[in-house]
């Protein structure tokens, strides 16, 4: 009795050990680089030789000493309040216009959306720069005078190009919420008299405010924590932002290690503000919108048809304006001055195909990086998942809440936090310093897309019947044999789609691309920079357009796959 009695006791213990692997791989991706970025603000000689442990407050004190960090600090809160208004505002006409316009309209905005959502920050951002400069695109289509563009390179300016890049992250909350309001709602406000403003107002409005909210928060934690703007706005407008500091004082000779370490801090403190001051509100009232009687909101074309019409041009200023812009840029000859029949020229182009060439190369180099990550990651999430949802423990718990939290660091602290780990004096006997190497920067891009990819897949396993696991494991199956031959087959749509996505999102990884590629060897997002930054704009943009066109085609086989998929799924299930 005794006997049982303690092996009851230690099961869960036990149990529990089968998680290490899973901690072991967020220790090293995440847990490990961020406690030693942060590490540094307290203990701000603790990577030095030799290593001292003595606490000091030395960083934060001298962190405002450069007036630019203080400034930036500023800016970035400013920007990130401003655009994520706008957006909300700029969102809210493009979701009625989705929900209200009826399906064929919703196909065409939705995918149109999702393109926005896709492109790279900092592509956009060049994109407005080629077409908004004095004596650019747009002065030269239209005959502008000069000074009238200058509007543009001032915080105003940048605000309305950022609310515009993040519409997506407010549409994506807003379209399922207003979906959920039945029409009795509305119905009740009419037979009481009210006219449409009114009723939207004080009826509509403040049902959604939980999607307008949470929608809000991500733009403005996207605003406030985007390295992808800074790096290409900072260079070409002089506004200093918060994650450009960062970057800068890694980029410095000497690096100023402290400086870095502070101001992520405060950038991860007031992302967390953000969040929580959301989730706060909402738990003051209740926002319930669906019940029994619920009705599902109809299209009414005619009367929300300038909706549409708005909502089409606010994304085309959104993304085929820039855009359109980087590809008029690509197509000309360096060093002109005006638009002509013969400004145009394919050279750009043509010398990113030159054997040896640095584009090419950092093409190449890159798409090796997204092929190898989107594999792992796939494997690695398909594998953690699994873990969670079928093997409860205290540890997966941790995991769990650890990558919750991970996801609202930025990508420049991520990698920051790498730069610590990995170049350390402690992991020198070790043999273990892979600071500079492809290993690094796999990892970290391994780091940026493994939560989100074990989020995906917890939510289709979901679906998955914990008894299906358990008949297996009582057959004497092992849990790799479970994975491989029951819980893939079943979830193989949303495994897939995390390989693409995975793949495409590396595609355009700034962050971890400036700070941690090895000596020589830039990928590509990182040469795009490099190219922007040293004013060859034409043939940064043909760069652009063509990682665009990659993204695309792999967008595009991904849907393909998981359509075949998802076929061979439904004619299975019919026999």
């Amino acid at each position: 009795m005794t006997t049982l009695r303690n092996k009851q006791k230690w099961r869960p213990f036990f149990s529990g050990l089968g998680s290490l692997p899973g901690l072991l791989i967020f220790f090293l991706l995440i847990l490990y680089p961020l406690a030693a970025l942060l590490l540094q603000v307290g203990f701000p000689n603790v990577f030095n030789t030799p290593i001292s442990w003595k606490p000091s407050w030395q960083p934060l004190q001298q962190l405002f000493a450069n007036p630019l960090n203080g400034q930036a600090i500023v800016n970035s809160l400013i920007l990130g309040a401003g655009s994520a208004i706008l957006a909300t505002f700029l969102a809210t006409l493009v979701a009625f216009a989705r929900v209200r316009g009826g399906k064929k309209m919703g196909k065409i905005l939705d995918t149109a959306v999702w393109i926005v959502f896709f492109a790279p920050s900092y592509v956009i951002a060049q994109g407005w720069v080629s077409l908004m400069q004095e004596g650019g695109i747009l002065s030269e289509l239209l005959n502008l005078p000069n000074g009238l563009t200058q509007w543009f390179f001032s915080k105003e300016g940048l605000v309305v190009v950022m609310a515009l890049r993040y519409i997506p992250f407010i549409y994506f909350a807003l379209v399922p919420s207003i979906q959920n309001i039945g029409l009795e709602y509305e119905q009740a406000g009419r037979l009481l008299g009210a006219n449409a403003g009114y009723r939207l107002r004080r009826i509509t409005l403040p049902l959604l405010l939980p999607a307008l909210l949470a929608g809000a928060s991500l733009a403005f934690a996207e605003g406030f924590g985007d390295f992808g703007m800074a790096a290409a706005i900072t260079p070409q407008m002089h506004i200093p932002l918060i994650t450009y500091q960062i970057y800068a004082s890694l980029d410095q000779t000497p690096v100023n290690y402290p400086s870095a370490a502070s101001l992520s801090l405060i950038l991860i403190v007031i992302m967390g503000l953000a969040f929580y001051l959301q989730f706060h509100f909402l738990k003051t009232r209740s926002f319930a919108t669906i019940s029994t009687h619920s009705k599902e909101q109809t299209e009414i074309r005619n009367h929300h048809r300038g909706f549409s019409l708005v909502a089409f041009f606010i994304l085309f200023l959104a993304f085929f304006l820039p855009i359109g812009s980087t590809i008029i840029q690509s197509l000309l000859k360096n060093y002109v001055t005006h638009l002509d029949a013969h400004s145009w020229t394919l050279v750009h182009y043509k010398s990113l195909f030159k054997p040896g060439g640095s584009g090419l190369q950092a093409l190449l180099r890159t798409l090796v990086y997204a092929l190898t990550n989107a594999f792992l990651t796939m494997i690695l999430g398909l594998f953690l998942a699994y873990q969670m949802m079928f093997r409860r423990s205290k540890i997966n718990q941790f995991i769990n809440l650890l990558m919750i939290a991970t996801i609202a660091v930025p990508g420049i602290v991520l990698a920051a936090g790498f730069i610590f780990a990995y170049n350390a004096t402690w992991l020198i006997p070790l043999h273990f310093v892979i600071y500079g190497t492809p290993i690094c920067l796999g990892m970290a891009y391994l780091a940026g897309s493994l939560p989100y990819a074990v989020r995906l897949q917890i939510g289709s396993m979901q679906q998955v019947s914990g008894n299906l696991a358990t008949a297996a494991f009582s057959l004497g199956a092992s849990n790799l044999r479970v994975i491989a031959q029951i819980v893939m087959p079943l979830v193989r749509t949303t495994t897939v789609s995390t390989f693409f996505m995975t793949m495409t999102g590396t595609m355009f990884e700034l962050p971890a691309s400036s700070l941690l590629y090895p000596p020589g060897s830039p990928p590509f997002p990182e040469t795009i920079q490099q190219k922007f930054n040293a004013f060859e704009f034409a043939r940064g943009s043909a760069m652009s357009i063509l990682g665009l066109i990659i993204v695309l085609l792999l967008y595009m086989l991904g849907r393909w796959v998981e359509s075949m998929l998802l076929r061979s799924s439904n004619s299975v299930g019919v026999e």
